[in-house]
């Protein structure tokens, strides 16, 4: 099964290659969405999903003055399509960053051939990261040595477990730009895994609003965005 899956990442890098024209991050995600439907690979996070990242980026983006470059970090990138609803999220802001994470091998083989192909002739700098263990401290000098001290929008789909700490040492360390966002998958689906991070974000306290928005597709589950508004102390 493992090695099966394994196969069907590169051929759906492969399709998403052959299929959609180079550059044209839209029709990258549709075939992603296609291929990996078609084949009952679930490796996709389907068109609704996908909608409430570019939403989440978008909304961490208002407040910037129309053109300045922003920063998004994304904890677990899988196969890619998040980065491509990301890079939708960020057409208009020339010289942006994009950090992602992601652990398993093959996954994020394949999402350096999907997003490089889509990206091609945008003027977004992505920078994939390899991380088999969960390290933080090493994702911040990651962060710094690429000379990003401030992040407009996260997105978290990592182990549920890090999202609350990986959170509070971001905020600690003053990177997450008021007004910025994080958005988190699987809030219906995997509720008692997120309890404690859903408490802490919870609107009105620790100086985020929340809200929490239901999706149908690839299967019925529900979505938090979360804006940083501030707080004096964490």
């Amino acid at each position: 099964m493992l090695l099966g899956l394994c196969a069907g990442m590169k051929e759906l890098a492969d399709y998403v290659i052959k299929n959609a024209p180079a550059g044209d991050i839209d029709a990258a995600l549709e075939k992603f969405v296609q291929y990996s439907e078609k084949k009952r690979l679930g490796l996709h996070l389907g068109r609704a999903k996908g909608q409430t990242i570019e939403d989440s980026v978008r909304k961490g983006l208002e407040g910037l003055p129309e053109g300045t470059p922003a920063a998004v970090l994304e904890l677990g990138c899988h196969a890619g399509d998040g980065t491509l609803s990301i890079l939708s999220a960020l057409k208009y802001r020339p010289g942006s960053t994009i950090i992602s994470t992601e652990g398993n091998e093959e996954w994020l083989a394949a999402a350096k051939r999907v997003v490089a192909h889509a990206s091609q002739g945008q003027d977004v700098r992505w920078i994939p990261v390899d991380m088999k263990a969960p390290d933080i401290q090493r994702l911040l000098g990651t962060l710094q040595a690429q000379g990003v001290d401030r992040l407009d929008s996260m997105v978290f789909d990592h182990e549920e477990d890090l999202f609350l700490p990986d959170l509070q040492t971001i905020l600690q360390q003053k990177l997450l730009r008021i007004g910025g966002t994080v958005q988190v998958d699987n809030v219906k689906r995997k509720a008692r895994a997120l309890s404690k991070y859903m408490e802490f974000v919870g609107t009105g306290r620790n100086g985020f609003s929340t809200e929490v928005l239901s999706v149908s597709d690839p299967y019925p589950d529900s979505i938090a965005i979360s804006q940083w508004l501030g707080t004096p102390e964490l």
